[in-house]
C-alpha cells in the first residue's frame, strides 16, 4: 500500500519498487479494494521477489521486516 500511495502522490515522479523475500502468490484482495476506494488501481500488480539487482542502482532503500 505504501508503494502505491507514494507512486500516486508523487504523480509517478518517484520510481517505487516493492518486493519481498517470500512474496505471496497474489496481492491481498482487501488491499486492492481499499486502494480502489481512494482512486488507486493496483489490480494489475503482482507480488515480486526482492533481489540484489533490484536494489543496487537505487538512491534510497527502505526495508521493513516483520515476523
Amino acid at each position: 500500500m505504501a508503494a502505491a500511495f507514494l507512486t500516486h502522490l508523487t504523480l509517478g515522479k518517484v520510481e517505487v519498487r516493492s518486493a519481498g523475500s517470500a512474496p505471496a502468490d497474489s496481492i491481498n484482495p482487501a488491499v486492492v479494494e481499499a486502494l480502489k476506494e481512494v482512486g488507486i488501481d493496483i489490480s494489475n500488480e503482482i507480488p515480486k521477489v526482492l533481489t540484489t539487482s533490484a536494489v543496487e542502482p537505487v538512491s534510497y532503500t527502505h526495508l521493513r521486516a516483520h515476523e
